[in-house]
């Protein structure tokens, strides 16, 4: 059944140039899931794929693979956790930037061990303050 004029489903698969449905493969199972609002955000990434640097390209093809592979819960919780961070003030987005480098300096199983123990802790919200004496690593 075609799309009616009204039905902000965007377009289907099908109806993608070759060089979207290239860029945007990652997503092929899930795109008749996604609203219009989001197949036409994903488009524009693809439209502006060709320009963007071999590193640059890389990482949006790795990112949508992670993207892919998320549940809808794992999927809504970060749009939650992202529609939170432009909630808070320049200096607080620096400390969250900040603490986010920390942590990715950090050795694979550190970093493992510590998502590990903030999943067991209810109160640990993905914006809670961390107590930075607590969570150096020793």
């Amino acid at each position: 059944m075609p799309a009616r004029a009204d039905d902000d489903s965007g377009p289907t698969w099908i109806q993608l140039k070759p060089d979207q449905q290239r860029v945007l493969a990652p997503l092929h199972d899930d795109w008749s899931n996604l609203d219009g609002t989001r197949k036409r955000k994903w488009i524009a990434i693809a439209n502006r794929y060709p320009q963007l640097s071999a590193d640059e390209q890389s990482r949006v093809q790795r990112r949508m693979k992670e993207w892919a592979s998320l549940t809808p819960e794992q999927r809504a919780n970060a749009r939650d956790f992202y529609r939170d961070l432009e909630k808070l003030t320049p200096e607080e987005k620096q400390t969250v930037r900040e603490k986010w480098e920390a942590y990715q300096q950090l050795p694979e199983d550190k970093r493992r061990q510590f998502a590990t123990s903030a999943a067991g802790a209810p109160e640990a919200g993905p914006l809670a303050p961390v107590d930075s004496a607590a969570s150096a690593p020793k």
